[in-house]
């Protein structure tokens, strides 16, 4: 039988404007941005994504009326309606970005401009509130207003938006490491990317795994492939547990775990990307920086930057990890340490490219249905030409390489 009190919250939540959202709320927010005594008169609250789009919370665009006649806009995030049950939200997602917002990203970028004052733009929108009650939520930056919009999602990001991107990552980097090193318990704060160890996460990415298998019989020389697929469903959740860990001893970094299209916002100029912001860290943890990486180039890159630019790639973001960690007075690896952390973590690049279906669908896909061993949309969109095309080059270089294990 349902829980009263808990049907009443998810319908609630469900509202298209929950009245948790209100003036005090906006208020709260303005003064801890300083405003000395902010004065409401009416908030306009929309969903600032369509469903399917955001996978683990729900974004709300807030539009707020001040009586001195101005207007300010935020992105207010809360968790999904499963959520709202602690015993569904993913490993504690919700509270590592609040972290992440709160303590690690200010501390970041106040070692930033510590050492080069002015230089470095803002790594990630700003924060201006957050609270557990009566959900937990975050009261953000709106980046529209300054001109940031997303890039688009089925294209794929061409050499500009890449290299941006990429070099912007590497500064996250680089004042992450330097911040791991001053604080070295934030590992165990951040943990590991514990969602990867969650039965419902591992459900849903063997079935990736067999649904890919089972597209993959059907595409001639494509057997053996099948055949390594379903053996390397076997062994996913192990394989990859122990690619997200720390290196002992080796270059960590605090990834931000979930470095795809949706998650990476560009303001243009004269329709060229000219700056850059990441949002969206619910699944940063502490590991090689090579996992953004792969999973940039995995399924977020454009088919000619895939084919044709990662090398480049990773040479313009190791040279811009190198300058920022010589202003912060720390070492970066070598470029050949990272082009062999590539090689070791490879694996991982078959989890990104398995979702290349998502990423670039035309219609959001059942994702629970995959997890339940119904595979019927996913086929069909597999079956995409441009999807299939990409996937069946992955594929075939991620068992060349010995990503994808014999």
């Amino acid at each position: 039988m349902n829980d009263p009190k808990q049907l009443k919250d998810r319908q609630e939540y469900s509202a298209l404007q929950p009245s948790w959202i209100n003036k005090a709320l906006i208020e709260q927010a303005l003064r801890n941005d300083g405003e000395e005594n902010p004065q409401v008169q009416a908030v306009d609250v929309r969903r600032a994504l369509a469903e399917g789009e955001n996978y683990g919370s729900t974004i709300y665009r807030v539009t707020a009326a001040l009586s001195d006649g101005k207007e300010r806009s935020f992105i207010i995030k809360g968790p999904t309606v499963a959520g709202l049950s602690e015993a569904t939200q993913p490993s504690g997602t919700f509270q590592r970005e609040i972290t992440m917002f709160t303590e690690c990203i200010p501390k970041m970028e106040a070692l930033l401009e510590k050492c080069a004052p002015g230089r470095f733009p803002p790594l990630t929108p700003r924060c201006y509130h957050h609270a557990t009650c009566p959900v937990k939520f975050l009261v953000m930056e709106d980046l529209r207003p300054a001109g940031f919009r997303l890039a688009e999602r089925k294209r794929g990001l061409g050499l500009r938006h890449s290299l941006l991107a990429l070099r912007c990552l590497a500064r996250f980097h680089a004042a992450s490491h330097a911040l791991l090193r001053q604080q070295p318990e934030l590992e165990r704060v951040l943990d590991n990317m514990l969602n990867v160890a969650d039965q419902g996460h591992q459900d849903f990415v063997k079935g990736e795994l067999e649904a890919t298998a089972l597209a993959c019989r059907s595409w001639p020389g494509f057997q053996e492939i099948a055949e390594r697929l379903d053996k390397f469903k076997t062994i996913s959740g192990d394989v990859f547990d122990k690619i997200n860990a720390p290196e002992p001893g080796g270059f960590n970094v605090i990834s931000h775990g979930d470095f795809w299209t949706n998650n990476l916002m560009f303001r243009y100029e004269d329709g060229n990307p000219e700056e850059f912001r990441a949002v969206d860290l619910q699944l940063a943890h502490v590991c090689s920086p090579v996992i953004d990486i792969l999973h940039l180039f995995s399924n977020s890159v454009s088919d000619d930057v895939h084919a044709h630019h990662q090398d480049l790639l990773l040479r313009e973001y190791h040279v811009e990890l190198r300058r920022t960690l010589e202003i912060l007075g720390h070492k970066a690896p070598s470029l050949e340490s990272l082009q062999a952390a590539m090689e070791a973590h490879g694996s991982y690049a078959l989890y990104f490219a398995l979702e290349l279906p998502i990423v670039k669908a035309d219609e959001g896909l059942d994702l629970d249905a995959v997890s339940r061993g119904i595979y019927t949309d996913l086929l069909r969109v597999l079956e995409t030409p441009d999807i299939k095309k990409r996937l069946q080059r992955s594929l075939l270089e991620y068992a060349r390489k010995g990503w994808l294990p014999a």
